[in-house]
């Protein structure tokens, strides 16, 4: 279990476990299988897959902050068909700093610190927690955000979606690194390596495009993500760390951790009805939340 207090760059650092999460249990030795008939598998049996994620700020070696994402994706239709993911900000020193001096919106900030919850389900995207409740008429608990990507609840902060299998091919095609290894004590796996640009991703990835929206990339398009991954010999994904740079010796970085199990054990379901305000009874414009993403699209803060 992470801690909240977890310095930043020594969760991001390593590519080992740092997550209690339980692994699916070692198949019987055989062939590995191609990661992509892998991919499509786990893709046609709708996978459930747990996601645990540290995510970060880091300027000139100092963490601003944290950002925490618990939750399940379900596998299904072109790579993530539904996802119920909780997202907490833990800002550090630096930032409480920051906001002093007006950086930073002392009061967005303040409601992105409680745990703040995004359902995709059938197309549609419903949000609930502190962040969204100013805009959430009384006697109900959820927004809904309207039709948005699968991917929607669970991208922003992790850029690179493993579950995509044009992405996963392009990652594969693009490795300068691969090699056996092992994940925790006992599992064991392939380490991949690589880069690839915002442009590069942005032709390939739905995913990223819809976290993009209709920003232009004619600035930040050369920016370049440095990924490393692990997925086991049933071409199962087990972790994915990515980082990538920012303005002003700034740095963005994220390490996500997986682990599979029975679709059934993982249901993403809608919130009940009567909980859900409608898009046309919101009381204001819903909020969106600071993603990661969003710091290579702004001036240095």
């Amino acid at each position: 279990m992470i801690k909240a207090r977890m310095r930043l760059r020594a969760a991001l650092a390593t590519s080992g476990t740092i997550f209690a999460l339980p692994l699916t249990s070692s198949a019987p030795a055989q062939a590995a299988v191609d990661p992509l008939v892998g991919l499509r598998g786990q893709i046609a049996k709708k996978h459930a897959v747990r996601v645990v994620e540290l995510g970060g700020l880091l300027a000139n070696d100092l963490e601003i902050f944290a950002v925490e994402q618990r939750g399940t994706v379900r596998l299904g239709g072109a790579g993530v068909g539904a996802a119920d993911v909780t997202r907490t900000l833990r800002p550090h020193r630096r930032m409480q700093d920051q906001i002093a001096e007006g950086h930073w919106n002392a009061e967005k900030v303040a409601a992105e610190a409680q745990p703040n919850r995004s359902i995709t389900v059938n197309g549609r995207l419903y949000r609930s927690g502190k962040l969204y409740e100013p805009v959430i008429p009384e006697g109900k608990t959820w927004a809904e955000a309207g039709t948005r990507s699968a991917a929607t609840a669970a991208y922003g902060d992790q850029l690179i979606n493993l579950f995509e299998p044009a992405t996963l091919k392009t990652l594969l095609a693009k490795a300068t690194a691969k090699r056996p290894s092992k994940y925790g004590p006992r599992k064991k796996a392939t380490y991949y390596q690589g880069t690839i640009t915002f442009k590069e991703l942005h032709a390939v990835s739905p995913t990223f495009r819809a976290v993009i929206g209709g920003r232009s990339l004619t600035a930040a398009g050369h920016t370049k993500i440095s990924w490393r991954f692990r997925l086991d010999d049933l071409g199962q994904a087990l972790m994915l760390h990515t980082n990538w740079p920012l303005s002003s010796g700034r740095q963005a970085a994220v390490l996500s951790q997986y682990s599979h199990t029975a679709a059934r054990a993982g249901r993403v379901v809608a919130p009940r009805p009567a909980l859900v305000a409608a898009a046309s009874s919101l009381t204001g414009t819903l909020p969106r939340p600071s993603d990661l993403i969003d710091l290579s699209f702004r001036s240095a803060e």
